[in-house]
């Protein structure tokens, strides 16, 4: 199901990511080459921290190694004994949480999903393959399909009209694909999009299909399970794969892979519309979405009231019409001053990711509350 060379994709794809993650090398995720040249360049402490996740990813006790190749001989040989890939939750609440997915599990999946996508020549990734999503749509279906992959930095000002073709399947993302709706890009004919890792507004699907794209398809899943349903179209429920079994005893939905004796619960609250189809609702674990990514705000208000000049807080998601990332509302302890902010930026950027970061501080006496004394909006 893996060869080699879609292992050193992944290991590129890891390297990429942290750098970007630690604010290091924002534009690295754009780089389009295998990244051989990364491990010379890292920083010592973003490499100790990529070989970290590269270890976990593929099942060996972490090292740092000289060379791309090198690295890509030792994961690659690990994966062909352990016969899993170990994937990672955020962590944003905690110490992130070993997810692994089997050669059995990857195989049901890609030769699962593989019929709603039979007609597909390419598969374009924009996602990295590192992470569940790109490597179940652009590293395990491409087998299944046997098709071709195209890796291609994700930016949605490059000349998509010359870069796709009839028979495309593009993996993308909420965010990316909006980008896509304002830079007025069209879709060549017979040109299919893929999305996830983050809910895809109705109307943003609606654009798509607007922009000429023949068929959309939404994956709804997470890092415990993978992919447990689909959808086409704006306004419908999810379709839950044929390789899942579900029930829901006392009204509490949970699923079972066919392969697997063992019942899961499912990762969001949803409304169960019959046997096979689900409304997403809302998270049971209290995250949101930042650009794709899963975050914490009652996390990112623990680190922000640890600081000296903070006497209370509160942080959420934007309102749509503000932003699609998290703002903070703080109520400053005595000697301290709006102007101290900066202060509270620096220790914050020291103590989070990129996407955890709050963009928005305001500042009050007392934290906002209704009239019924309960947590407001501000």
């Amino acid at each position: 199901m893996l060869n080699r060379n879609d292992v050193k994709r992944m290991i590129s794809d890891v390297l990429r990511t942290e750098l970007a993650r630690r604010q290091a090398d924002a534009l690295a995720v754009f780089e389009t080459d295998n990244a051989d040249d990364l491990l010379s360049r890292l920083p010592h402490d973003i490499l100790e921290s990529a070989s970290q996740k590269a270890a976990v990813l593929f099942g060996y006790e972490p090292r740092v190694f000289s060379s791309l190749e090198l690295m890509t001989d030792y994961a690659y040989a690990s994966f062909i004994k352990t016969r899993r890939i170990t994937f990672l939750t955020s962590g944003s609440t905690g110490e992130p949480k070993k997810c692994a997915h089997t050669v059995e599990m990857m195989e049901e999946e890609a030769f699962g999903a593989a019929p709603l996508f039979k007609d597909v020549k390419r598969i374009v990734s924009l996602v990295p393959s590192s992470h569940l999503y790109g490597f179940s749509f652009t590293v395990t279906l491409p087998h299944a399909l046997n098709v071709p992959v195209a890796a291609i930095p994700a930016l949605p000002t490059q000349p998509w009209e010359k870069i796709l073709r009839e028979g495309d399947l593009v993996a993308g993302f909420p965010l990316f694909w909006n980008y896509w709706l304002r830079a007025q890009n069209k879709f060549p004919a017979g040109v299919q999009a893929l999305s996830s890792t983050a809910p895809c507004k109705d109307e943003t699907i609606r654009g798509l299909y607007g922009a000429g794209l023949a068929r959309f398809t939404e994956i709804y899943g997470a890092s415990e399970t993978g992919a447990i349903a689909y959808r086409h179209q704006a306004g419908e429920p999810f379709k839950v794969f044929s390789f899942w079994d579900i029930s829901a005893p006392e009204g509490q939905p949970r699923i079972k892979r066919l392969s697997q004796p063992d019942w899961l619960l499912l990762p969001d609250h949803v409304d169960l519309q019959n046997e096979r189809y689900l409304i997403p609702l809302r998270r049971s674990d209290s995250g949101v979405q930042v650009a794709g990514i899963n975050v914490f705000p009652k996390h990112v208000e623990q680190v922000l009231a640890a600081h000296p000049a903070v006497k209370a807080c509160r942080v959420r998601l934007m309102r749509p019409e503000e932003g699609c990332r998290l703002k903070a509302f703080i109520v400053l302890n005595d000697g301290y001053t709006p102007e101290h902010l900066g202060i509270i930026r620096t220790y914050l950027a020291q103590k989070l990711t990129v996407h955890e970061l709050p963009r928005a501080f305001t500042f009050g006496a007392e934290l906002p509350v209704s009239v019924l004394g309960k947590d407001a909006d501000w």
